[in-house]
């Protein structure tokens, strides 16, 4: 098979990444390491708050070191939001892979994020207009694939992207039944168009590869909680643990100034915590603080093992001189506000 899976940020890596490891574990490496050798390997580039050609220009070299690796076939994860630089990376990845043309859809309903009528809506607010949001940084053509398409059928929905072959075509969704539609046409297809979206459509096309991670379960005992999200979602996630006394690291509620500082002395107050205490689960919610974390411990790579929950990713964090360590990934605006709470309460 050999898959490689670009994104941009690390908990959006994971959490699209772990969706593949039902039949062995998924590795994912950060930006400059290249991708490690395996069936599906994840990199990721790191590349959301650069400026669009250094997206660009990263995105391109991380996909020529996954060739020489021996990947085959690609999948660029995408910000269920479209945040970062979205189009430019999309085209630098169709040129880096020699791709003539891509599917993109950044639905994830099990999120409240569906796209209609090339709108994208979280929790039935428009968010943004996909295509508009693309146009600017790509050099290709966009076409518009409507609901009506999606769910027309297996055959007419394939040669409907063979007809808009060269393009890159945005995707109307709202349920996965639309991007398991959208991906079993896209593989229908001779070449097949690249896949772009969130873990929403990477569900489905680790689930036609034979490789859908199932349930797994997470380590009852201690669990350390790592928090530098200001996201409101985060926010009310950390309060519900703290009640339910949950240990608890956090950027303090109204943090304010340089967000990568922030996170790299939160990580590093979490890196001396773990020297002098063990835990069984350290969950890392947002992007910025899980790659702080990993470059706190010297880590080399994250190999992940399932899927505790939509949006969530257990692995083995591999750090040189230091015992694998047990984490949980969380991008900082998913979840209900009890939801540390409920996961513990269930693996006890």
């Amino acid at each position: 098979m050999a898959l490689t899976i670009f994104a941009d940020d690390l908990t959006g890596a994971c959490d699209a990444g772990t969706l593949f490891a039902g039949a062995s574990a998924v590795p994912v490496t950060v930006w400059p390491d290249p991708p490690a050798k395996a069936p599906v390997a994840v990199v990721d580039t790191e590349s959301r708050e650069l400026t669009r050609e250094e997206a660009a220009g990263r995105v391109r070299r991380a996909a020529a070191e996954a060739g020489r690796a021996g990947a085959a076939s690609w999948f660029k994860k995408i910000d269920s939001t479209l945040r970062g630089h979205v189009g430019a990376e999309i085209a630098a990845t169709l040129q880096a892979t020699g791709t003539a043309s891509a599917v993109a859809c950044p639905a994830f309903p099990a999120h409240g994020r569906v796209v209609r009528d090339r709108r994208l809506f979280v929790d039935g607010v428009p968010a943004a207009h996909v295509a508009d949001a693309l146009r600017p940084e790509i050099d290709r053509p966009l076409a518009w694939i409507p609901l009506a398409e999606v769910r027309a059928g297996a055959a007419a929905l394939a040669a409907r992207l063979e007809r808009l072959a060269g393009m890159i075509m945005v995707a109307d969704a709202e349920t996965d039944t639309d991007l398991q539609a959208l991906v079993d046409a896209a593989l229908a297809v001779e070449p097949p168009p690249l896949l772009e979206g969130s873990a929403g459509l990477a569900r489905p096309l680790a689930a036609r590869l034979g490789c859908l991670a199932g349930p797994v379960s997470l380590p009852a005992g201690r669990w350390l909680i790592v928090a530098g999200s200001l996201h409101p979602a985060t926010r009310r996630q950390i309060a519900e643990a703290r009640r339910a006394g949950l240990r608890v690291l956090a950027t303090p509620e109204h943090e304010e100034g340089d967000r990568t500082r922030a996170a790299a002395a939160l990580a590093a107050e979490a890196a001396r915590l773990l020297v002098r205490e063990s835990f069984d689960l350290v969950v890392v919610t947002g992007g910025e603080t899980a790659l702080a974390l990993y470059r706190a411990l010297g880590a080399r790579r994250i190999d992940l093992v399932g899927a505790p929950g939509p949006g969530l990713a257990l692995g083995r964090l591999q750090a040189p001189g230091r015992a694998t360590l047990t984490v949980m990934t969380k991008a900082g605006g998913f979840g209900p506000p009890r939801l540390f709470v409920s996961l513990l309460e269930a693996a006890a």
